[in-house]
């Protein structure tokens, strides 16, 4: 069992953490393909305002569709890498984290080239805005899930347990619109957070721990389930 701010107590499986990491660079390379086409789309999105041409709305389209399509099929691909549960509103807040970030990289670059600043500066600007947006939103998930599982094991907010060490997988409901979701280790105590309704989906919650889980199961309200 290890919290993601610190070091392992447990060192998780090697295999499973290598096909997941090979999963994940699947997923990388596609959100490469995203951030490689917004960072063509500022560019020449930039120029068809600046100096307007055919050329650059063409590429600024093009640009458009790659960074739509590589988001589509990162998230497509991710998805089966691991199943997430978020807090409320974690879609809203990081679409208005990243659209924060943008304006802020377009009034920057707005800037450089109202001073006349030279190309490569825009270009320097653009890129390291495209880093901080991929660096926000890397922080952002990471601070607004609250349960996860993977090939790997379980996360229950900021710790994650092994599959090897979990005896046990909990669902129970806690209230109107609430369902609490849980681990029990091995030799520790019981890992349990509270999710809303509206962030579970229970379809792929099941599919995810028929995927995941060392044994498929089932996930069924108020029961405990079996893990070996």
């Amino acid at each position: 069992m290890r919290n993601i701010d610190g070091g392992f107590l447990a060192a998780p499986d090697q295999a499973p953490l290598q096909r997941r990491e090979q999963d994940v660079r699947k997923g990388k390379l596609a959100l490469m393909l995203s951030v490689v086409g917004g960072f063509v789309a500022l560019v020449a999105g930039y120029n068809v305002f600046a100096d307007f041409s055919p050329v650059s709305l063409v590429v600024t389209m093009f640009g458009l569709a790659a960074a739509v399509g590589g988001g589509m099929l990162t998230k497509h691909l991710m998805r089966a890498v691991r199943f997430r549960v978020h807090k409320p509103n974690a879609g809203l807040v990081g679409a208005a984290k990243l659209t924060g970030m943008v304006v802020v990289v377009l009034g920057f670059i707005a800037l450089v080239g109202a001073i006349e600043g030279p190309g490569a500066l825009r270009i320097v600007a653009i890129a390291v805005g495209c880093a901080a947006i991929a660096y926000v939103k890397s922080l952002h998930d990471q601070q607004w899930v609250l349960f996860e599982l993977d090939a790997v094991g379980v996360r229950i907010e900021r710790t994650v347990v092994p599959w090897r060490d979990v005896t046990r997988l909990t669902i129970d409901p806690v209230g109107p619109g609430m369902t609490r979701l849980g681990a029990v280790p091995v030799n520790a105590a019981p890992l349990y957070v509270a999710v809303q309704d509206s962030e579970l989906d229970q379809r792929h919650f099941a599919d995810a721990i028929g995927r995941f889980a060392p044994q498929g199961i089932q996930p069924v309200g108020g029961q405990s389930f079996p893990v070996n």
